[in-house]
């Protein structure tokens, strides 16, 4: 403790060297805190769902004749027709099964409050694909999505339940305006769980076959409207690659025998190309989107950048208390003659430093959550900050025991300059 005490009137005595020390750790730490967060969750962090090392995207390169709508879950390679989703789902054999999804914008009216929301359309086989479990009532099932715009039913995600209802428990059954139709709640997802597609994060879920909502939709029946995105959960002991060839002959045989005759107007080049389309299967652990694919380049140039500015900050705070040093010089050799051993000194030094590392990392997660905030809804890492911190430390001892050749040398100079001004006093008695 008494060290402890010593340490901080230290630092406070020599507030230029401490705030500039501190100031630098935080920008330096703050800045790769927040970087490595985004890095971590749009790059490395997987989906919050049981075995999610089992999930698979599906894609469909190749022409896709009619209108294709596609949005930040992926590219317009990776969209289905309603129709060959419900044909997938029924010849499908290496997968425990195939689900459905697209998010939509909204206008949600509840208890005598409006506002606009996101919210996911997905297919009843949603959740029990990502093998979730209602934190409040039951999710979507088969039977919700049967017939198109029969299931008057909604999901609330469990942010959205907290935010919007104070976490009520009695907001089951209770009715739902979504874009003027009436919807009724049966449930609340897990906590945690934010949808399948990186960057949206859903307030509702709600059965696809209510794609239409308050105005008629023809697309459930149209093979020639491209608007799903499909994921599926692989079997065990079903491998990516197997799985990716038990798909491709049925798939084909849907384009040939089905959609091929439907297909008007389309050279023949154009109609090869068209029926020798192959689907992909792609490992589905992040969930779906296009930012990975976007922000991957930029991220990591731009983590390089501020693990660069971190470098730099701490060979300035290591040149900081190397000068320090050199003038405290005398003060080392005092405490040494008065007693203090060797490995006292060093302590104390350590402690200096650990004081100044946890001080500018406790500033540098508050400007890395600043930084957060204000640019996207990312939580820092805290298994990245726990390494963070841990190599914080290893790179302070450096610092803190440089001075240590200073002392010795400072020790020996002390004692020189003691003998010679014994031997002036002796010489003039």
């Amino acid at each position: 403790m008494l060290n402890l005490k010593l340490a901080l009137r230290t630092l406070v005595k020599t507030p230029f060297v401490t705030i500039v020390a501190i100031v630098s750790l935080a920008l330096g730490i703050g800045a790769n805190a927040a970087i490595f967060s985004l890095f971590d969750q749009l790059l490395l962090a997987p989906l919050d769902v049981p075995q999610g090392e089992r999930l698979v995207n599906l894609g469909a390169p190749g022409p896709k004749p009619g209108s294709t709508s596609c949005n930040q879950a992926g590219d317009c390679d990776q969209v289905f027709s309603y129709a060959m989703f419900r044909d997938l789902e029924r010849v499908q054999t290496p997968f425990t099964g195939v689900a459905a999804h697209v998010s939509f914008g909204a206008n949600l009216a509840a208890r005598s409050q409006t506002e606009n929301i996101q919210g996911l359309l997905v297919s009843g086989s949603y959740f029990g694909v990502v093998g979730l479990k209602p934190a409040l009532g039951r999710l979507l099932g088969p039977d919700d999505d049967k017939t198109p715009g029969e299931s008057h039913v909604v999901v609330l995600s469990y942010a959205y339940w907290l935010r919007r209802f104070g976490g009520d428990p009695g907001i089951l059954d209770q009715p739902l305006t979504v874009n003027g139709q009436s919807m009724t709640i049966i449930g609340v997802a897990p906590r945690g769980f934010d949808g399948t597609t990186l960057g949206v994060k859903p307030a509702l879920f709600a059965p696809i076959t209510m794609r239409g909502f308050s105005q008629p939709f023809k697309g459930f029946d149209n093979r020639r409207s491209y608007w799903v995105y499909l994921f599926a959960r692989l079997k065990p002991g079903v491998s990516i690659e197997q799985a990716r060839t038990a798909m491709a002959t049925p798939y084909r045989q849907i384009l040939a025998d089905v959609e091929a005759p439907l297909q008007k107007g389309m050279s023949e080049q154009t109609l090869a190309r068209f029926k020798s389309k192959a689907i992909t299967v792609e490992p589905g652990a992040h969930g779906q989107t296009s930012i990975t694919r976007e922000a991957k380049a930029p991220l990591t140039l731009l983590f390089g950048v501020t693990a660069l500015v971190l470098v730099i900050a701490c060979a300035n705070i290591a040149n900081l208390l190397l000068a320090r040093s050199a003038a405290r010089a005398g003060e080392m050799a005092l405490r040494l003659s008065i007693g203090a051993s060797r490995w006292q000194l060093v302590r104390q030094l350590l402690l200096e430093s650990c004081l100044l590392a946890f001080f500018g990392g406790a500033a540098g997660l508050v400007v890395a959550g600043c930084s957060l905030r204000c640019t996207a809804r990312v939580r820092i890492s805290c298994r990245r900050s726990r390494g963070r911190a841990g190599r914080r430390r290893a790179a302070d001892r450096p610092r803190a025991s440089a001075p240590r050749s200073r002392r010795r040398r400072s020790r020996s100079r002390w004692r020189c300059s003691s003998r010679r001004a014994f031997s002036r006093r002796a010489s003039s008695t």
